[in-house]
């Protein structure tokens, strides 16, 4: 009984603590590079990304709108004691997710630099789209454990632009690899990993519960 209630107390503080460091990569990368984005001039965009702004620009603001109200979808006392609330928040996400994938595989297909990079960023939105996909048609089938493991994995995603940048930026700041190989590496890893990670514990969650 109270290893069972140690346990239970060791995975409440360490969802607050993944929480809390969710939160503030969230907030580093919405202050930092999502918001200055919210301005579509080519001063800010760039030469590469201006004359893709009307793609480029929905694109962001679906983005954060998914990358800020997903944390919400996940909360049990939202879900338990505001059950519209949280199916109308899904729906925004779901939306946004959809639409943003579909955006960024434009994107990476009209892209004109290098192959790898481009390809991966394609994939990324692929990947995301379907996922989100995956748990609007498991919910509409009443399969709810289902419906949450696909929202995990499609959220995994989403914040895979957070992990993008954050990585990029350090590597920068330590100068490691060049820029290309930087943006290459990051285009596959900061979706394929932390997927395969949430992968792994999702699978390992149900042999522990069989």
């Amino acid at each position: 009984m109270n290893r069972s209630k140690s346990n239970n107390t060791i995975g409440k503080y360490t969802l607050i603590a993944l929480s809390i460091l969710t939160s503030i990569l969230i907030c580093y990368y919405v202050i930092t590079r999502a918001f200055p984005m919210l301005i579509p001039t080519e001063e800010v965009y760039g030469s590469y990304y201006f004359h893709r702004v009307f793609w480029v620009f929905p694109h962001i603001v679906l983005g954060i709108v998914a990358t800020v109200i997903g944390p919400f979808q996940f909360i049990p006392a939202i879900r338990n004691n505001y059950l519209k609330t949280h199916r109308q928040l899904g729906r925004v996400y779901i939306i946004s997710t959809v639409l943003a994938g579909i955006s960024g595989m434009y994107m990476a297909a009209t892209s004109d630099v290098n192959l790898p990079y481009a390809v991966g960023l394609f994939m990324l939105g692929v990947v995301w789209s379907t996922s989100s996909i995956m748990a609007l048609i498991s919910i509409k089938n009443k399969k709810v454990d289902l419906h949450k493991d696909w929202m995990i994995r499609s959220y995994v995603i989403t914040f895979a632009f957070v992990t993008f940048r954050f990585v990029e930026d350090i590597l920068r700041a330590l100068e490691i690899g060049t820029n290309e190989e930087i943006m290459v590496l990051m285009s596959w890893a900061c979706w394929a990993i932390p997927l395969f990670i949430a992968e792994i514990f999702l699978q390992g969650r149900k042999i522990k519960n069989k």
